[in-house]
C-alpha cells in the first residue's frame, strides 16, 4: 500500500517510510515497549509481568490496525530492516480518504473485537483510572472532530535521528490542507517536539504517583495539546 503523502525531505536516506502490515505487529509491539517502559509516570498502570504486558499490547495493536478510521505509518532502517519508529493516527469521520487507506489485513472484512480487558497481572483500578482520564479529556475537547495522534514511538537505539518528526510533518500538512485541528496527549519527553511543530497545551492530566505506585513519588503530567491548521498559501 502506498503512502498518502510523499516522504518528507527531512527523512534520512538511511530510512524508508511505509504503511506497516500485520507482519510488523511484533516489531511494533517491541518498539512501543522499549520506548515507554522506562517512563514510570506513563506506565504506572502496566503489568509487572513484561510478557503479559507485551501480549496485551500486541492484541491492542492488531485490533487498531483493523479499524477503518485509524492510520499507521512506520519508518524502517534500509540496511538492517529494523523497525525504527511508528505512529498511529485517528482520522475524523468523513476525512478518511484524505489520509489514505487503512492497513489491509486478511480479516479486514470482519469486525475487529474490542480490546476491553487489561494486561494480566495489572491492577484493574489503575488501568481504569488511566484510560478513564484520557477518555474524559477526549470528550471534553471533542477529539473525534480532529486529527488525533494516538501513538508515536521510536526505538531507543534510533533516538534523535529525526524519525519522530518525519512521521508527524506529512500528516500535519494534510491536516492543514483539510483545515483540521490536530490533537495529542504529550508526555514530558515528547512535549518540546510538539511545541516546535505548532502544538499548544490546552489542558493537563495530573497523576499523583505517590498515591498510585509503591516506588515512585511526584506528580506526573500528560499535556493535552492542540494544533490549529496553518492558513493556506495564496
Amino acid at each position: 500500500m502506498a503512502l498518502p503523502f510523499p516522504p518528507p525531505a527531512s527523512l534520512s536516506p538511511s530510512f524508508i517510510m511505509a504503511p506497516p502490515t500485520e507482519a510488523d505487529i511484533d516489531a511494533m509491539t517491541d518498539v512501543f515497549l522499549e520506548a515507554f517502559e522506562m517512563d514510570r509516570g506513563n506506565t504506572y498502570w502496566w503489568s509487572p509481568d513484561r510478557a503479559a504486558q507485551r501480549a496485551w499490547m500486541r492484541r491492542r495493536i492488531e485490533h487498531k490496525m483493523r479499524e477503518p478510521g485509524v492510520r499507521h505509518f512506520k519508518i524502517a532502517d534500509v540496511a538492517s530492516g529494523d523497525l525504527v519508529a511508528w505512529a498511529r493516527w485517528n482520522v475524523p469521520e468523513g476525512k478518511e480518504t484524505a489520509f489514505g487507506g487503512a492497513v489491509a489485513g486478511e480479516n479486514r472484512t470482519a469486525p475487529a473485537k474490542t480490546v476491553t480487558d487489561y494486561p494480566e497481572g495489572a491492577e484493574p483500578e489503575l488501568c481504569k483510572g488511566f484510560f478513564d482520564a484520557l477518555d474524559s479529556m477526549a470528550k471534553k475537547w471533542d477529539a473525534k472532530s480532529m486529527l488525533g495522534l494516538s501513538v508515536l514511538c521510536t526505538s531507543p537505539k534510533y533516538f534523535k535521528r529525526g524519525a519522530a518528526k518525519a512521521l508527524l510533518t506529512p500528516m500535519l500538512e494534510i491536516a492543514d490542507a483539510e483545515g483540521l485541528r490536530t490533537t495529542l496527549e504529550a508526555t514530558p519527553t515528547g512535549k518540546p517536539l510538539y511545541e516546535k511543530l505548532g502544538f499548544r497545551k490546552v489542558d493537563v492530566l495530573k497523576f499523583d504517583l505517590s498515591q498510585l505506585t509503591k516506588d515512585t513519588d511526584g506528580i506526573y503530567e500528560i499535556a493535552i495539546m492542540i494544533r490549529e491548521p496553518k492558513a493556506k498559501q495564496l
